[in-house]
C-alpha cells in the first residue's frame, strides 16, 4: 500500500516539473537562483569562520567539529519543533485524508505516508542552511567527495529521528486530548520553544567564542572540547560517524551509523505498531470544529457604528477580522516569534563594540534599513497575505454593499497600528541604547513612521495585485512570487530611502566635525523632493495596481 502513495508523490512531482511553461519556468527558475545565492553567501560566511577557527593553535579542530556537533544539535531540536507543529496539519487536517481514507487502503500505510511527508517538510529548509557548512567544513578538512556522499546517507536517519519524535508527540497528544483546539495549543507551545531557543542562543553571546581576546580563555577548555555534546542524542551519533570518516576510521564510522539506523528502524517500528490504535481516534476528534459562545452585550463596533453610520461598513469589516485573528492561534504563534525577534534584535544593537559618539549616531541612521527591514518580513507575514485570507468567502466582499477600495482601506488599517507600534519601537529604544544625537533621532524616527505607511500600503497593494484565495497554507503565499517581489520591492524602496537621506546626514556630521557652511539649501530642497517623490510613488502605484485588479477578478 505504502508504494503505491510514495508513487502518487512521485508522480505528482513529476508532472509538475513537467508542467513547468513560460512565465512559470521563468519565475522558478528566479526563485531556484535567488536560493542558491543565498546558499552560496552562506558558505562564504562559513568557509570563513571555520577556516578561522582551523588556523588555532592547538584547538583549532577540536573547534570546528564541537562547532559541528552543535550545529546538529540545534538542527536536530529544530526539526524536532518543526515536525510537531506541521505533523498537526498532514497527520490531521490535510486535505486529502477523507479521500484517502475513502479508499481500500491501508490505516497505517495512509500514517506512514503522512508521516514521511512530515519529515520532509519540517526539515528540507533546515537541511538546506546546514548544507553550506558541511560543504565549508568538508573543504576545511581537505576531504573527498566520498564525505558529502556519507554525510547524505547520516542525515536520512537523522532528520527521520527528529520527526518521527515530533510526529510521537502529535500523535499521543491527539489520542488522549481528542479536539481542534488541541492543535491550537499545540502551535503556541512549539512558537514558545522556537523562540526560547533563539532567545536563550543569542543572550549566551556565541560571539565571545570567536573573538582572538577570548582564545586564551577557550584553551582552558581543551578536555570539554573534547568530551561529547549530548551523547544520547542523534546530532552527536553523526559527528561520531563524520570524525570517524576523515580520520579512517571505517569501524567507528559502521558503528556509530549502524547506531543511528538502527534507532530510525525501531521507532518507525513503534510508531506503525500504535498508529492503528492511536491515529482514528485522533483524527476522528479533530474534525470538530471548536464551539464559541456568543455574546449578548453590544459590541463596541456597533456602539461606534450608531454613533458615525457612515463607518459601519468598515467597522463590520473589523469586527470579522478581530474576530479571526483571536480566534486562530496561527496568528498568535507568529506574534510570539515576532516579540522573541525584537527582544534579540534590541540585545543585538545594545551589545555592538562601538566608541564615539558619531559612530554610534550613524550607526543608529543606518538602522533605519535594518528596522524597515523587520517590518517589511512582518507584512509578509501579515500585511501581504490579508488579502487572500479572505479565501472563499470573498464573494460574500464582492456581493456586499461596499467597494474593493473600502475593503483595501479596512485591511491597510488593521496592519498599520502594529507597523507604526514596531517600528517606532525598534528606532526610539535603538536610539536610546546608542545614545544618538537629537539630529538623527528625529530624522530616524519620522522616517520609520512613513516608511511603516509605505510598506503596510504596498503589502495590501501587492496582496490584492497577487491574491490566492485558494491557497491552504499562509507559507505559501509568503514563498510565492508576489511576497518575492513584494520584499524585493520593500528592499529596494528602503535602499532609496537611505540614499536619499545620506547627503543631508553627510552635511550634519561634517558641522559636528568643524567643517565651515556645510549646508546645502539647494540640496536639502533636492532631498526633500525626491523623499516626497518616493514615498508617492510607493503609496500610490502599488495601491491602485491592487484595486484595479481586484475590481477585475472574478469569484
Amino acid at each position: 500500500m505504502l508504494p503505491v502513495l510514495l508513487k502518487r508523490k512521485v508522480l505528482t512531482f513529476r508532472n509538475a516539473l513537467l508542467g513547468l511553461r513560460g512565465w512559470k519556468l521563468v519565475k522558478n527558475l528566479l526563485f531556484a537562483g535567488v536560493g542558491l545565492m543565498m546558499l552560496a553567501a552562506l558558505y562564504g560566511g562559513f568557509w570563513r569562520l571555520l577556516n578561522y577557527l582551523e588556523g588555532v593553535e592547538l584547538i583549532g579542530p577540536m573547534l570546528s567539529w564541537k562547532l559541528t556537533s552543535m550545529v546538529l544539535l540545534m538542527t536536530f531540536s529544530m526539526v524536532i519543533v518543526s515536525s510537531i507543529i506541521i505533523s498537526m496539519t498532514t497527520l490531521y487536517y490535510s486535505f486529502d485524508l477523507k479521500f484517502l481514507f475513502s479508499t481500500p487502503l491501508d490505516l497505517r500505510a495512509v500514517f506512514l505516508d503522512k508521516a514521511l511527508e512530515t519529515v520532509f517538510y519540517s526539515s528540507w529548509t533546515l537541511i538546506l542552511a546546514i548544507l553550506p557548512y558541511i560543504i565549508a567544513l568538508g573543504r576545511i578538512k581537505g576531504l573527498d567527495a566520498g564525505f558529502y556522499l556519507a554525510y547524505a546517507f547520516l542525515m536520512a536517519p537523522f532528520v527521520m529521528l527528529a520527526g518521527a519524535v515530533g510526529i510521537f508527540f502529535s500523535m499521543l497528544v491527539m489520542y488522549l486530548f481528542p479536539s481542534s483546539k488541541t492543535r491550537d495549543i499545540t502551535w503556541l507551545l512549539g512558537s514558545l520553544s522556537v523562540a526560547f531557543v533563539y532567545v536563550i542562543f543569542r543572550f549566551s553571546k556565541p560571539e565571545k567564542l570567536l573573538r582572538p581576546d577570548s582564545l586564551e580563555i577557550v584553551a582552558q577548555y581543551i578536555q570539554y572540547l573534547q568530551s561529547p555534546t549530548a551523547p544520547y542524542m542523534p546530532s552527536w551519533w553523526v559527528t561520531k560517524a563524520m570524525v570517524a570518516y576523515s580520520a579512517g576510521n571505517w569501524a567507528a564510522f559502521a558503528v556509530s551509523a549502524g547506531v543511528l539506523c538502527a534507532a530510525a528502524g525501531a521507532l518507525y517500528l513503534l510508531l506503525y505498531a500504535l498508529a492503528g490504535r492511536l491515529y482514528m481516534r485522533g483524527f476522528s476528534g479533530a474534525q470538530s470544529s471548536p464551539r464559541f459562545k456568543g455574546r449578548r452585550d453590544t459590541l463596541p463596533e456597533q456602539r461606534l457604528a450608531a454613533r458615525w453610520p457612515g463607518l459601519r461598513a468598515y467597522l463590520t469589516l473589523y469586527w470579522k477580522d478581530r474576530l479571526s485573528l483571536s480566534r486562530d492561534a496561527r496568528y498568535w504563534s507568529q506574534i510570539i516569534l515576532i516579540g522573541a525577534l525584537i527582544a534579540v534584535y534590541l540585545f543585538s544593537i545594545r551589545q555592538l563594540p562601538l566608541d564615539t559618539a558619531d559612530l554610534r549616531s550613524m550607526v543608529s541612521f543606518l538602522n533605519i534599513g535594518v528596522a524597515g527591514f523587520v517590518m517589511a518580513a512582518i507584512g509578509l507575514r501579515f500585511t501581504f497575505p490579508a488579502v487572500s485570507l479572505e479565501g472563499s468567502s470573498y464573494w460574500l466582499l464582492k456581493s456586499a454593499p461596499i467597494t474593493t477600495a473600502a475593503v483595501m482601506r479596512e485591511k491597510l488599517l488593521v496592519s498599520l497600528l502594529p507597523s507604526l507600534l514596531v517600528g517606532f519601537l525598534l528606532i526610539t529604544v535603538s536610539n536610546h541604547l546608542l545614545g544618538a544625537d537629537l539630529f538623527v533621532s528625529v530624522l530616524s524616527t519620522f522616517t520609520i513612521l512613513v516608511a511603516a505607511l509605505a510598506i503596510s500600503v504596498m503589502g495590501i497593494g501587492f496582496g490584492a495585485v497577487f491574491p490566492d484565495f485558494n491557497v491552504e497554507n499562509i507559507h505559501q503565499l509568503e514563498s510565492s512570487y508576489g511576497g518575492f517581489l513584494y520584499m524585493a520591492t520593500a528592499m529596494g524602496y528602503l535602499a532609496l530611502l537611505l540614499g536619499i537621506e545620506a547627503w543631508p546626514v553627510h552635511m550634519h556630521f561634517s558641522e559636528r566635525m568643524g567643517r565651515p557652511n556645510p549646508w546645502d539649501l539647494r540640496g536639502l530642497a533636492l532631498c526633500a523632493g525626491l523623499f516626497v517623490a518616493l514615498n508617492a510613488a510607493a503609496l500610490y502605484l502599488p495601491w491602485k495596481a491592487g484595486a484595479r485588479n481586484l475590481e477585475r477578478h472574478e469569484v
